[in-house]
């Protein structure tokens, strides 16, 4: 008993195909590289001018921004400035005053004392002068 054994005829078409499709890509991506490099200066110079004005657009953006959160943020500092003036004024009111205090405890005259001292040294000095 033997067998016999055809022989089938092996798809060739199929293959044909592959390679076809293969050389189409090929040939796709060699025209998309020629297309690149033909208006890739200019896609370039397209990108540049418009990374110009998007920044453009940006900045006016930010300065806009800026200016109103400085508005918003000078109207809220205000008060707390002014608070804060007042309680310096307070501070340095007690400082003075405490040093005052050591001042007239070690003997030594303030500043008003002094002040009064000139007035009545002048007065004593004009007296003197108009009793001549």
């Amino acid at each position: 008993m033997s067998k016999q054994i055809k022989v089938t005829k092996q798809a060739k078409p199929a293959a044909k195909v592959n390679v076809d499709n293969a050389r189409k890509v090929w040939l796709a991506g060699l025209g998309a590289f020629s297309i690149v490099q033909k208006q890739g200066a200019e896609l370039f110079e397209n990108m540049v001018n418009e990374g110009k004005s998007f920044q453009t657009r940006s900045e006016k953006l930010a300065r806009k921004v800026s200016g109103e959160i400085q508005t918003v943020v000078s109207k809220r500092m205000k008060p707390v400035e002014a608070r804060l003036q007042a309680v310096r004024r307070e501070a340095e009111a007690r400082v003075e005053q405490g040093v005052g205090r050591v001042l007239s405890y070690a003997g030594i005259p303030s500043k008003a004392d002094v002040d009064a001292l000139i007035s009545r040294v002048d007065a004593l000095s004009r007296q003197l002068r108009a009793a001549r």
